[in-house]
């Protein structure tokens, strides 16, 4: 039996080009390296993914600042995808977004992503790339996307859902070898199974979305970040961490785009 694999998530950092950017009074440079600093000290990661919306002005400076700050940390394998906010050509010019194989498992990237709008979408065609990347591996497979592809219980976010998000939903519940599709942008934890494949997203780096399922509301709570267990005979386990000593004080006036 081999070792599990331990993988990181940390997702909507919403960092600026310099270490000073706030984003609605959060610096957000402090807040990812406060997670980082909390993750680290429980355990160390084979693998780390950033779930999207890295930047929140998608310059190239953005992107080497958060894989700077990240390499401090940590030397191994990396998987990026890009979300809302972050601009694809220059993501993938800045970022590593090749699928990763490592004890057993694959983990491969969905650009759900629209450079300009808010919500997700994929096509037939990346449909049919991310399952023919997944048939060409024999073991596990978990998915990383940005967007959510199911409605989460939230009237204001499920309008972001995935355009076309039932076609890769059918496509992951129907292929036992997708355990998970792990995702961001909701700013908030969520868990849940359809047939064998669970649908993860982590907490942001930086400030949560509230609770209220009808408007726009953000909380104080921690800035946060997901670890996943994953085994050698395809099993996974979950928990989310939380960097509890990091000193929330909201300023919703403070809004940059």
């Amino acid at each position: 039996m081999g070792e599990s694999l331990r993988v990181l998530q940390v997702t909507d950092t919403h960092l600026f080009p310099t270490t000073d950017g706030t984003l609605l009074g959060i610096n957000t440079f402090e807040s990812l390296r406060a997670v980082l600093d909390q993750a680290f000290l429980q355990d160390r990661p084979d693998v780390l993914i950033g779930s999207g919306d890295i930047a929140q002005f998608a310059e190239p400076a953005t992107y080497r600042l958060f894989l700077n700050l990240v390499r401090e940390y940590f030397a191994g394998p990396i998987l990026c995808v890009p979300g809302n906010h972050d601009i694809g050509a220059t993501f993938r010019e800045e970022l590593p977004t090749a699928s990763i194989d490592l004890n057993g498992w694959r983990i491969a990237g969905v650009d759900t992503h629209v450079d300009d709008e808010v919500g997700g979408r994929v096509d037939a065609a990346q449909v049919g790339a991310l399952m023919n990347d997944i048939g060409k591996h024999s073991g596990p497979v978990l998915v990383v996307g940005h967007h959510a592809p199911i409605e989460i219980g939230t009237s204001w976010l499920d309008v972001h859902c995935i355009e076309g998000g039932e076609e890769l939903v059918g496509a992951l519940v129907n292929d036992k070898r997708a355990r998970a599709y792990i995702f961001g942008h909701i700013h908030q934890e969520f868990d849940r199974t359809l047939g064998e494949t669970r649908f993860l997203a982590a907490p942001s780096t930086c400030f949560q979305f509230g609770s209220d399922p009808k408007r726009f509301s953000v909380e104080t709570t921690s800035p946060g970040f997901r670890w996943l267990v994953l085994d050698s005979q395809g099993s996974l386990e979950t928990t989310v961490g939380r960097a509890n000593r990091f000193e929330m004080s909201l300023n919703l006036k403070d809004t940059k785009h």
